[in-house]
């Protein structure tokens, strides 16, 4: 046989192995596709979730997620972990949008398509609103700062983690690009103190979100007296009509030991006409600029949480602070040790008037362990109030270590003795430390 022979030979060999070799990669796709289905068929004769109503399938994932932490693209997790089960599951969790509403971005290690994850992930979610929570140095990352303007029209619910004062300032610099006209809640800390120069650059927040119903800043405050940039308040304070809650960090936290907590100068740039909740932990504004605000804003405010100021409150000015806010159903003060006995004693005689703060329905005072307190006032003030609106009455004395608690002077006996004898089935009467009632 001729080398030609021998070659053409060989090639028809190839061409027919090659044939076969298709036609067995056909037949064997063939096998594998039936094979899927079959156990799809199995699947669906003994998964219990095969047997239920489409309805029930997507309430169930609901459930697991809402049960959990704020949800994270990582494929252990749920939802994501529900992908991989089995097809079902598969298409249940995507046809499922109210899955895919919340997002928690942290800067763990991730890899390179991190933010591409997250942007499909909340495109599954529809047209429904949705809820961010971003931590640490992430929120600098360009990718992520697009991606919040990407799908800022439907932000229901914005947290911020922040690791250092840069992102503060890359949050407020950014917000005037955006139109955040759903957002409904957005809450800001910091896990060191992050100082901010412009309190015009927090009000910029409001007004990109004229929808929003509650603002917390937490650890976000102004800087020092020597380091502010001194702006006088606007001419007409921006009224935002429609925001409920403010919360300026935690006046407990701040109030109790001396700390500087959230400023209040943003008061001095607002109108909040629909305020219904408002924190305060640290009150460096004047009683002037207070008392404007509550005025210009004339808000249904029913809950006060704040510091009482340092200095001493004259009875008119105490009537001044309150008279405009007269459906305030909860108040909360917070003594710092600094401020001594008599400004809490000027409000205990302030409260004797039934008709100042008439609707006041609790009343909690927290003072620092060591604080030397007025209880012949306190005791003279509630027996008047005793068939009032009030209804409960709570005084905490706390420490830097709550495990010593016990360790807290407390009220002499013959004092403890009056307040029993004024709790009834109108009145609740807590008075010690806040794991301890000693009435």
């Amino acid at each position: 046989m001729s080398q030609a022979s021998r070659v053409a030979e060989l090639r028809q060999l190839i061409d027919q192995l090659s044939f076969s070799i298709e036609t067995q990669k056909r037949l064997l796709k063939d096998l594998e596709e039936q094979q899927v289905k079959a156990r799809r068929t199995l699947n669906s004769l003994i998964d219990p979730m095969a047997h239920l109503p489409f309805e029930i399938q997507s309430q169930i994932f609901l459930d697991v997620v809402s049960s959990a932490y704020e949800p994270t693209p990582h494929p252990g997790e749920a939802p994501m972990v529900l992908l991989g089960v089995c097809q079902l599951w598969r298409t249940v969790a995507l046809s499922t949008p109210q899955l895919w509403t919340r997002i928690q971005m942290n800067d763990l290690p991730r890899g390179p398509n991190y933010t591409h994850l997250c942007r499909m992930w909340l495109e599954r979610a529809g047209s429904l609103p949705l809820r961010l929570t971003v931590h640490g140095s992430m929120w600098l990352e360009e990718s992520v700062q697009d991606l919040l303007e990407h799908f800022a029209s439907r932000l229901d619910e914005v947290t911020l983690y922040l690791t250092n004062h840069r992102g503060a300032d890359t949050f407020t610099h950014q917000t005037p690009h955006l139109e955040m006209r759903s957002l409904k809640t957005v809450t800001i800390t910091s896990e060191c103190e992050a100082y901010f120069r412009l309190v015009h650059d927090w009000v910029q927040v409001l007004k990109k979100a004229p929808a929003l119903l509650k603002y917390s800043l937490e650890n976000i405050m102004s800087a020092t007296e020597d380091d502010i940039l001194i702006i006088p308040p606007p001419e007409n304070p921006l009224v935002h009509p429609t925001l409920r809650e403010l919360r300026l960090g935690d006046p407990q936290e701040y109030g109790l030991w001396g700390i500087l907590g959230n400023s209040a100068r943003i008061l001095n740039s607002l109108t909040l006409p629909a305020l219904t909740t408002l924190h305060l932990s640290d009150f460096d504004i004047t009683t002037d600029e207070f008392i404007s605000f509550l005025l210009r804003s004339s808000p249904p405010l029913q809950s006060l949480a704040m510091v009482i100021p340092a200095y001493a409150w004259p009875i008119g000015v105490i009537a001044q602070y309150f008279y405009p806010i007269p459906n305030l159903t909860n108040l909360e003060l917070v003594l710092p040790l600094r401020c001594g006995r008599r400004p809490f004693s000027i409000f205990l005689e302030a409260l004797l008037n039934p008709r100042f703060l008439h609707n006041l329905h609790t009343l909690a005072v927290f003072a620092a362990a060591g604080s030397s307190l007025d209880f012949p006032a306190l005791i003279r003030t509630l027996t008047s109030r005793r068939h009032s609106a009030l209804r409960a009455f709570r005084l905490s004395f706390t420490s830097h270590e709550p495990e010593h608690d016990y360790a807290v002077d407390l009220p002499k006996d013959e004092y403890l003795w009056a307040l029993r004898e004024l709790v009834s089935d109108r009145m609740s009467i807590h008075v010690g430390t806040l794991m301890r009632n000693m009435i």
